[in-house]
C-alpha cells in the first residue's frame, strides 16, 4: 500500500473540490464493509483490493453522475486512469463517497 494520502477530487454543481484523505483510514472504513456485507459488497472489495492501496487520486463528478444510469468514480494509480462504476443501490458506498464530498 502506498503510503501518502489519496488526492480526493470531486465537482458539485460546476465547482471543483479537492482534499487529502488517510489512506489507512479510507482502507479501514471499505474493510469494514466489505467483510460486514460479504455477499453483496463487489464495490468495496475492489476498493480495498485495488483502488485504496495503488491509487493516486479519486475523481468524483456529482453532476455527471446525477444524470447517469449507472455513476461512477474514476481513480488515477502512477497516471493511467480507470472507472468503476458504482450501483446506485449501493447507498451505503455511494453515501460514504458523499460524505468525503464535504
Amino acid at each position: 500500500m502506498k503510503g501518502e494520502p489519496i488526492i480526493f477530487k470531486w465537482i458539485n454543481k460546476g465547482k471543483e473540490y479537492s482534499r487529502e484523505l488517510n489512506r489507512d483510514d479510507m482502507f479501514v472504513v471499505f474493510e469494514g464493509l466489505a467483510n460486514g456485507f460479504q455477499n453483496d459488497n463487489e464495490i468495496s472489495k475492489e476498493m480495498i483490493r485495488k483502488v485504496i492501496p495503488e491509487t493516486d487520486i479519486i475523481f468524483v463528478d456529482m453532476d455527471v453522475n446525477s444524470t447517469q444510469d449507472i455513476p461512477f468514480i474514476v481513480y488515477i494509480i502512477d497516471g493511467k486512469e480507470e472507472v468503476l462504476k458504482i450501483l446506485r443501490h449501493h447507498k451505503i458506498v455511494w453515501a460514504i463517497l458523499d460524505k468525503y464530498c464535504i
